[in-house]
């Protein structure tokens, strides 16, 4: 497969691999190796026979960033802050996590108070200049800063946003004096909100360090084995960016994986022509829904990891602990409970034969027969029934169940929990999900999506050729992004047409130097306003193709009485942030036709008895990969694949497509 391109997600309980070349498809599974996922990735080349030296394109989704923050072990980080504002991260916005928790703790910030520096200096909120930073005041503070002896140091004042001069005097100064690692707020987000401003260059430096270790030893791998073009990772907000910018700037990759899959989901559906889908990706730890209208994933400004904020361009997605390794217990009132804790990788559900015993979704879906145990997982795992049975079976004993009875209510469990994310995305923002398609992925996805169509009224599911490594393909259907975004507080009456278009070409230059930097055209570019009516605290985005004030205020109009249900034509509106988003060519897409196969009779493998509604019955097992294009089936019915398998409901029909991805509805 001479010039192929190879896109690869590291998830928490498998790494995916796609390999293609535009006219087939490959794809591999393997256990993900949390301790070096370099290891991961080698194992899974391994497996497709491919050589490196053959890719023309190598793209990347990696939770190196996450789970730093997540596992705590980033960089020793210092934090340098206008005088005063020590405490900034540790107070933050003062928001509750549980409203009605008395004894619920915040997060601790990464940054600890004891590593607070504060700088003498201030600007006004007008940009003009309070206190001035002197030369003594530098030498005090860089001296203080390497008394603690840093890692990596985030220099972060209160206005820097409207005047870098004095955070960029600062991080000279640092450099000087030997500190490499130094990350600031103005040169990476030189916006509005100095808490969500400062959380988030205080988790780039913090996550900097490892990040910049692990993609040289990828690429220092990688090339050893071959490979020569350029390692592309995944950006939160949709899109790519080299290894050199990843490097840089780290906190872009903290939703990287689930990023993939959204932009896989909205990819598969113009495939199919569809381009209003609600995309579900559920993994072994966890489920990952977003919202994706005119065939782009939504994209906010606002993101948490671990409870922390960060507010670079991020895909629109809500996750919630229900995964396939998702552990169900009995609480202390006696009721059955799944998750948020999850067998993970090792030891894994206990029909993966790797140690685990506690029961999980998986589990349960092998004892219900969902999942067919002489399939292997991935072309290499088996799976157990006995094992699962009995995992399942010790739960029963606790809650006074017969094992079926306990199987089917952890299922029910979960797609309650997973129903209630994909509300938060539509019905919550204002969409009614049964004027979208539900997309179904990740290897647990497929299994649950008959309930979660009824239980939404979503009256179309597309289910991908390949749902378990759907974030994989999502990898090569990204361009090479980049995001710039600029805060400039005022009434947009004030503002002229000439002056806006200025400072979104001035951006628009910023992003397209970085985009060259790495050695990638220009494409496209999209821009957007954060307006909000005066005296609203938060701002909604608004198109800014024309720069206009009146089109951009009747804008948000429009978006407040879609969001709000009314609008406020008589108040005053405020411009907050400008932003653009530059994007290099287009990939080629990379969902060749469907070939090969037959019908469902010859696709079947055989007939097992499975439980449906409560029941057993005789339900075909059907090899996915052997369904040709036009292929038509009704359920029930279990369709197995190399990478996930799809329960289709007694409710549904379903059809091929073009593409290999199964359409159902009702029968």
């Amino acid at each position: 497969m001479a010039q192929a391109r190879l896109g690869v997600d590291v998830g928490g309980t498998f790494t995916d691999l796609v390999l293609t070349d535009g006219r087939t498809v490959e794809v591999a599974k393997v256990p993900s190796t949390p301790d070096d996922q370099t290891t991961g990735i080698l194992d899974g080349i391994e497996r497709l026979q491919v050589d490196p030296a053959d890719l023309r394109r190598f793209a990347h989704g990696t939770t190196v960033a996450t789970n730093t923050v997540l596992e705590r072990d980033g960089a020793r980080t210092v934090l340098v802050t206008t005088r005063g504002f020590r405490d900034l991260l540790t107070i933050a916005r003062q928001d509750r996590p549980s409203l009605y928790d008395l004894a619920a703790e915040r997060p601790e910030p990464v940054v600890a108070r004891g590593m607070t520096v504060e700088a003498d200096e201030r600007l006004d909120a007008d940009g003009s200049v309070r206190t001035a930073l002197t030369d003594d005041e530098v030498a005090r503070v860089v001296a203080e800063v390497g008394a603690l002896e840093p890692e990596a140091v985030v220099v972060s004042l209160l206005f820097a946003f409207l005047d870098p001069t004095h955070e960029q005097r600062l991080a000279d100064a640092l450099v000087a004096a030997g500190h490499e690692a130094v990350t600031t707020s103005s040169a990476l987000l030189p916006v509005l909100r100095e808490v969500e401003r400062t959380s988030t260059a205080a988790l780039n430096a913090y996550v900097a360090p490892r990040m910049r270790r692990y993609l040289s030893s990828l690429e220092e791998r990688l090339g050893g084995a071959g490979l020569s073009c350029p390692v592309e990772v995944m950006r939160s907000g949709g899109g790519t960016f080299t290894t050199r910018v990843a490097a840089r700037e780290p906190v872009h990759t903290l939703l990287s994986g689930p990023a993939a899959g959204a932009w896989g989901a909205a990819a598969l559906g113009r495939a199919s022509g569809l381009d209003h889908l609600i995309g579900c990706d559920m993994g072994g730890t966890s489920t990952d829904v977003a919202l994706i209208e005119g065939g782009r994933p939504a994209t906010t400004a606002e993101g948490t990891v671990d409870g922390l904020p960060f507010a670079v361009a991020t895909t629109d997605i809500h996750t919630v602990g229900s995964g396939g390794g998702s552990i169900a217990w009995r609480d202390a009132g006696g009721a059955l409970r799944v998750g948020p804790r999850s067998a993970g990788a090792v030891p894994g559900p206990a029909a993966y034969d790797r140690g685990g015993t506690l029961p999980t979704v998986t589990d349960a879906n092998v004892v219900l027969g969902h999942l067919d145990p002489e399939v292997r997982l991935g072309g290499a795992m088996p799976m157990r029934d006995d094992l699962a049975r009995r995992a399942v079976g010790d739960l029963a004993d606790e809650l006074g169940l017969e094992v079926t009875r306990c199987a089917n209510g952890i299922l029910r469990v979960v797609e309650a929990q997973m129903a209630k994310a994909l509300r938060v995305v539509s019905v919550e923002r204002g969409r009614d999900p049964r004027a979208f398609a539900l997309v179904p992925f990740g290897g647990a996805g497929p299994l649950h999506q008959a309930a979660l169509a009824a239980e939404l009224g979503c009256t179309q599911v597309l289910v991908p050729p390949n749902p378990g490594v759907l974030s994989a393909l999502g990898l090569l259907a990204a361009p090479v992004t980049v995001d710039r975004a600029l805060s400039r507080l005022g009434d947009l009456a004030g503002r002229s047409r000439d002056e806006l278009a200025r400072t979104w070409n001035e951006l628009a230059e910023q992003a397209s130097s970085v985009l060259r930097e790495q050695g990638v055209e220009v494409g496209t570019q999209r821009r957007v306003a954060d307006l909000r009516y005066r005296g609203q605290a938060y701002e909604l985005p608004v198109d800014a193709s024309d720069p206009d004030p009146e089109r951009l205020a009747d804008g948000l109009h429009a978006a407040h009485r879609e969001r709000y249900g009314y609008d406020q034509r008589d108040e005053a509106v405020e411009l907050v942030t400008l932003r653009v988003r530059v994007e290099g060519p287009a990939p080629e897409l990379p969902l060749p036709p469907w070939e090969g196969g037959g019908s469902v009779g010859d696709a079947t493998l055989a007939e097992r008895d499975v439980v449906v509604d409560g029941r057993e019955r005789p339900v075909p097992i059907i090899d996915r990969s052997a369904l040709a294009a036009g292929a038509r089936l009704r359920g029930p019915a279990v369709v197995i694949g190399l990478d996930a398998t799809c329960f289709v409901a007694p409710w549904q029909a379903g059809e091929v497509d073009d593409h290999g991805a199964l359409r159902l509805g009702e029968a």
